[in-house]
């Protein structure tokens, strides 16, 4: 759910599902872990886009309006928080449904929310990341992205994303092949959003 070259990468996040679609909006990568994979702009939870990152991401293509039945149960989220403010799992799910609708401004609130009572959850981290970046906070998805990995250091989506980040909103290849190389040592086998071995992302990074 970029920078000023954020429109080449798409961060994914929400929960390893990698959101191809809705995030491949950005051009970014970043997999949150409430759910979703990869995506090239939004959140995807998942990938967001390079992800969100500063400097206003590329416009995405106009979305369709939720349906019906997800925003009633974002209306009900939205009022079940306000009665149980302690409840972890009801705001996880209303930042996850924003993050899908495209509302990082509401979803970043939500996921601080449910990290505050919950914290270290590496996927809820990933996800918060991807809707940083998706409103141009590229330091603040890295800092996410970065807690995610310390907390789950082979957690494939945060490193893609911050790679993302990195590479395309920070313009530090260098830094970018750093992460990938440092997720290759920890998992050789780890495939990046879009059926890519590490090794490839490696291979091209690296020409």
């Amino acid at each position: 759910m970029a920078s000023t070259n954020s429109g080449n990468a798409a961060t994914v996040s929400r929960s390893a599902a990698i959101l191809g679609a809705g995030l491949a909006l950005l051009a970014g990568i970043f997999l949150g872990f409430t759910m979703r994979g990869m995506m090239d702009s939004p959140s995807s939870r998942g990938a967001a886009p390079t992800a969100q990152q500063q400097m206003p991401p590329p416009q995405a293509p106009a979305q369709q309006a939720p349906a019906p039945a997800l925003v009633e149960r974002i209306k009900a989220l939205e009022k079940q928080t306000q009665l149980e403010p302690a409840n972890v799992a009801a705001w996880t799910e209303l930042g996850n449904l924003y993050f899908d609708t495209d509302q990082p401004e509401k979803a970043i609130p939500a996921y601080e929310k449910s990290l505050t009572l919950e914290p270290g959850n590496p996927d809820v981290t990933t996800d918060l990341g991807v809707m940083y970046r998706h409103v141009g906070k590229f330091d603040k998805a890295l800092e996410c992205f970065n807690k995610a990995i310390a907390a789950n250091p082979g957690h494939v989506i945060a490193s893609f994303n911050k790679s993302v980040v990195l590479e395309h909103d920070k313009n530090d290849r260098a830094g970018a092949l750093a992460v990938l190389k440092t997720l290759a040592a920890k998992n050789p086998q780890a495939v990046l959003p879009g059926n890519k071995p590490v090794a490839q992302a490696i291979q091209e990074l690296s020409q």
